[in-house]
This record gives C-alpha cells, sequence and structure tokens, in this order.
C-alpha cells in the first residue's frame, strides 16, 4: 500500500478465490460498446468493452464481491473514506482498443444508489500484466505522465480531478472493474492527514495501550473528522 497526493496502491484487495470466482462471471457475460456510457468529449476517446448495466444475476454477483473487498478493506476505509460507491463498470480492451486522454464526470448517476459526486476513481485490474502489451492506465500529474499497469486484483484509487486514460493495447486482452466514490471528507489533502493521524494513533496504542496521549490524539482526529465531514 501507498498513499500519496491523494493515490492509494492497494496489493491484494480481491483474494485468489474471489478473482477464480468474477473470471467465470465474466467468461459468460455480454460485452457492448463502452462509448454507450461515456459522456461529453470522452465519447470520441473511448473505444472499448463493457459489460451492460442492466442488473443481470452476473452483474450483480459481481457488484457484490466488488463492494465486499471494498467495504472490508481497511485502507480504503480509513484512507479514503467513502460515503457512497457506484457499483464497477466492467470493461475489457481487445487488440488496438483504447481510451484517450479525458476527464470523469464530476457527478455520475446509479438507480441504486442516486447521483454521487465523484471524488475519487478506482481501477481494480483484473488480467495478469503478462498476458497483454501495452494497456497501461497513464494520469497527468503535476511532475508529469505517470502509468500504472498493476497485477491481478490489485487496484488503484487517484483523484477524478486530473486527466487520464488508457494507452492502446497492442496484444492479448486486458480487463478491468472502474468503480467511483464520493468521500466523506471531501479535500483529498485534509483526508491524507487524517489517514496519517489514524496511522499514529495505531502505532501508539499499539505500543503503549495505556498512554493518556492515545486519547488525546483519537480526540484531535475525530474533532477534525467531524469538522470535516460532508454527511
Amino acid at each position: 500500500m501507498s498513499l500519496s497526493g491523494g493515490y492509494l496502491i492497494l496489493e491484494g484487495l480481491l483474494k485468489s478465490d474471489e478473482i477464480l470466482y468474477l473470471e467465470k462471471l465474466i467468461a459468460n457475460a455480454h460485452f457492448e460498446d463502452g462509448a454507450a456510457t461515456a459522456t461529453d468529449a470522452a465519447k470520441a476517446v473511448k473505444k472499448n468493452l463493457q459489460m451492460p448495466k442492466n442488473g443481470s444475476p452476473e452483474k450483480q454477483q459481481i457488484d457484490s464481491v466488488f463492494l465486499h473487498a471494498m467495504v472490508n478493506s481497511p485502507l480504503i476505509q480509513t484512507a479514503i473514506m467513502p460515503l457512497r460507491i457506484l457499483p464497477p463498470i466492467i470493461s475489457k480492451y481487445q487488440e488496438g482498443m483504447h481510451y484517450g486522454a479525458h476527464v470523469d464526470s464530476p457527478v455520475m448517476g446509479d438507480n441504486q444508489i442516486g447521483v454521487i459526486r465523484t471524488d475519487v476513481a478506482m481501477t481494480l485490474f483484473l488480467s495478469d500484466p503478462e498476458t497483454y502489451q501495452g494497456g497501461e492506465l497513464y494520469i497527468y500529474t503535476n511532475v508529469g505522465e505517470v502509468k500504472f499497469k498493476l497485477k491481478k486484483g490489485d487496484a488503484l484509487i487517484y483523484p477524478t480531478t486530473q486527466v487520464h486514460g488508457v494507452l492502446p493495447v497492442t496484444s492479448g486482452e486486458r480487463l478491468a472493474a472502474v468503480s467511483w466514490m464520493q468521500c466523506t471528507v471531501r479535500d483529498s489533502e485534509k483526508r491524507e492527514l487524517l489517514f496519517q493521524l489514524k496511522g499514529v494513533h495505531s502505532i501508539m496504542e499499539k505500543n503503549n495501550p495505556n498512554a493518556p496521549e492515545n486519547a488525546v490524539l483519537l480526540q484531535v482526529y475525530s474533532n477534525l473528522l467531524r469538522k470535516w465531514a460532508e454527511l
């Protein structure tokens, strides 16, 4: 795990049995043109396939596994503090497919949870990186372009405020699940400060459970969260 500038890399978010289960569901699923769910300028640069968001039994089971992994991830809950999570889009990139540079919509909707403000996005990688060439997720940052190609079952959470895309797949097939979250604390710098405070508190409590400083630090954390939370 790493957290810097609003980025969070989670290794092994999905366990091996969860991955196998999803692979069986995805193998028999129908895919359609991914541009159907793109908005504004993104429609012209999105060249991939995705599972329909039609509430099929397969998609519902995939959504359940995905949400269970996120809700039960201490790192996601502590570092990102998701208030609402959109069901994932399961995307497939075959040879020649890509997603050009774009910015995610600031608000998105779902029939189940309604409209959310998209504070962060998450890409969960569902293909071994050795099985396809190209297909890196790239993000334009203040220090230049950064590329990500993680292991199967790993996930990257990143700010929706930055231009990003997926490079063309030159061989093989790239599968991924993409979702968006509205955070309890909107500002990424404030979330990172809270995450650091929580980490220090956990270390202090482990080393000396009865130290009075533990309660004081937890008080600071709680009061800042109370001040910054948007519910």
